[in-house]
């Protein structure tokens, strides 16, 4: 595992974005923030993407391609909809911009260990499902709705509920959302 991870923050305000920087880097990370869609991601391993920003889906879907840095999403009063483009586009998770630094920074070091590990990590066929749970969507509609049968949804949900630790749908949207088992607000995925 990387003891002091680089995270990259990527926010079109950038003195927000800077600020947050900051704070990471008081907490023991290696951060730094940008305005623009990052032109490389070497040397970072995480993006952490304000999920208001107008060109998250492209920096998500940009950092997915090979072995790039995982991609998480922050935001306060974001719509479920927004957020499920960014899962569906490979965002590994969400985390809530009211979330304490100390829980922001236990996120971010905790998708550095999986992606380092493989570890718990979700395909991204699993975060699509998943996103889709957590909006409300029964098995069929999502079957439906990604164009896949009923009974591989079916398999997906269980393949989840194992990698996350969790026995039920609603504990993994709690997971994703940031409200189970001690995640700080990560959606760990």
């Amino acid at each position: 595992m990387v003891d002091r991870p680089h995270v990259l923050v990527v926010d079109e305000f950038l003195a927000r974005g800077r600020s947050l920087a900051e704070e990471l880097s008081r907490a023991g990370l290696d951060s730094s923030a940008t305005a623009a869609p990052p032109g490389t991601c070497d040397g970072v391993d995480v993006l952490l993407v304000e999920a208001s920003h107008s060109r998250r889906i492209e920096i998500i879907r940009r950092s997915e391609v090979g072995v790039g840095p995982a991609a998480l999403v922050i935001g306060s009063g974001v719509c479920h909809e927004a957020v499920l483009h960014c899962l569906e586009a490979g965002a590994v998770g969400f985390v809530s911009a009211e979330e304490s630094a100390e829980s922001l920074v236990g996120a971010l070091r905790d998708v550095v260990r999986r992606g380092a590990l493989g570890g718990r990590r979700l395909t991204r066929r699993q975060t699509q499902v998943l996103a889709l749970v957590a909006v409300g969507l029964p098995n069929r509609e999502i079957a439906t709705r990604l164009g896949i049968q009923h009974h591989t949804v079916k398999n997906h949900v269980q393949s989840i509920l194992g990698k996350l630790g969790v026995g039920s749908r609603t504990a993994a949207v709690a997971v994703l959302t940031g409200g189970g088992r001690g995640s700080g607000g990560l959606g760990r995925v």
